[in-house]
């Protein structure tokens, strides 16, 4: 059979591109070394958190916005609860360039955010000890995604219009014949494509050598909460940047769990088995200690956490592009740990240019071209 669109790697921005794919009639294959959502890559977790006026630079917003508006559709649809609008609460000192971006951006963009000194922040915040030389943003409409869900209703969805699934194949290699069709060739044997997309994730050197991608080892963990730390009482998902620059990121607490990460640090790994476990190495369980001594100190002890993993770009921002030389052949990676939020309307993208359409958004900053100096 010749496919539409071929789909290697069927895990956050596969699953959508399947979807987006098959829902505008295209012929679709999905590839996966395993039986999607699983815990192989950068998807499992729970949870994704959603930001709108981005403090990693406003290039991001017109993205993150439809991503938003895809979302919501996609909960619409389907009836599956796969966003929740907690609000994101962002908190650090005056000076970060992270907080200034997001308010440069919600400027720009005409979001709401409301903005708030420690003093203030403390008084409606009591959870947090804000340091006066801090000051927080509230993003209202922003909040978190399911994510192992959102992957999972992506992949039914695809096969009920149609996607086929070739799941727990390993690809080996993915080329172009002479009449300019895609062959991508498995242990379970080679399909052939008018066009594919490969989305791999933290492995994706292993069919594209050359990309300037760095796999890292990261860890998250959950917490026992306190009833103020819950999403049902209004606590929202949080980003804290502590004074020597050091980010940290959270969910509200369900189930007396709360969930939080560390954004910078992990391990560089070369291969798969050196994705350890959570608990094979000390500072998994110390990593998160500077904030629960400062900022957050209403957390209980450490219940339980797991390990991913990040496909790491020079600059950590997107590399959205096709294949050099093979224009048929596009790819996605470099998501750095902040790309889940962006599956649905980067899906969408690699549709559209699958197709030939005009896009609505600007690339360029994206393109793995800003490399090459």
């Amino acid at each position: 059979m010749l496919y539409d669109l071929i789909v290697i790697g069927t895990g956050s921005v596969g699953s959508s591109t399947g979807y987006y794919a098959a829902k505008r009639g295209l012929s679709v294959l999905e590839i996966d070394s395993a039986t999607p959502p699983h815990t192989n890559g950068s998807h499992h977790g729970e949870t994704r958190m959603i930001r709108h006026a981005y403090g990693e630079g406003s290039s991001y917003v017109p993205l993150v916005l439809r991503a938003q508006e895809l979302w919501n559709e996609l909960k619409r649809d389907t009836q599956v609860d796969i966003f929740h609008q907690t609000g994101v609460l962002n908190i650090a000192p005056k000076q970060s360039i992270f907080l200034n971006n997001i308010i440069t951006s919600a400027e720009k963009y005409e979001l709401p955010i409301e903005v708030y000194d420690a003093s203030e922040a403390r008084k409606k915040w009591p959870q947090f000890t804000i340091p006066d030389q801090f000051r927080a943003v509230l993003e209202k409409n922003s909040g978190y995604l399911k994510s192992e869900l959102a992957i999972d209703t992506y992949v039914k969805e695809a096969k009920r219009l149609g996607a086929h699934e070739q799941f727990n194949t390993q690809v080996i290699s993915v080329d172009n014949d002479d009449n300019g069709f895609v062959h991508v060739t498995t242990n379970a044997g080679t399909f052939i494509g008018k066009s594919a997309v490969i989305t791999v994730g933290t492995w994706v050197k292993d069919l594209i050598p050359n990309l300037p991608i760095q796999p890292v080892r990261k860890v998250v963990s959950w917490f026992e909460a306190p009833k103020q730390l819950a999403e049902e009482i209004g606590f929202p998902a949080f980003t804290i940047q502590l004074g020597d620059g050091t980010h940290y990121y959270g969910f509200p607490a369900n189930k007396g769990l709360i969930k939080i990460g560390r954004h910078q640090g992990g391990q560089y790994i070369t291969k798969r088995e050196e994705r350890l476990d959570f608990d094979a190495l000390n500072e998994d369980r110390t990593e998160i200690e500077p904030l629960l001594n400062s900022v957050l100190k209403t957390v209980g002890n450490l219940d339980h956490g797991v390990a991913c993993s990040y496909d790491l770009s020079p600059d950590e921002h997107f590399i959205v592009d096709d294949l050099p030389g093979k224009k048929n052949i596009q790819f996605v990676s470099g998501l750095s740990g902040h790309g889940f939020k962006f599956a649905s309307v980067l899906g969408e993208i690699l549709v559209a240019k699958a197709l030939n359409e005009t896009l609505d958004f600007d690339l360029s900053p994206f393109l793995l071209s800003r490399f090459n100096s």
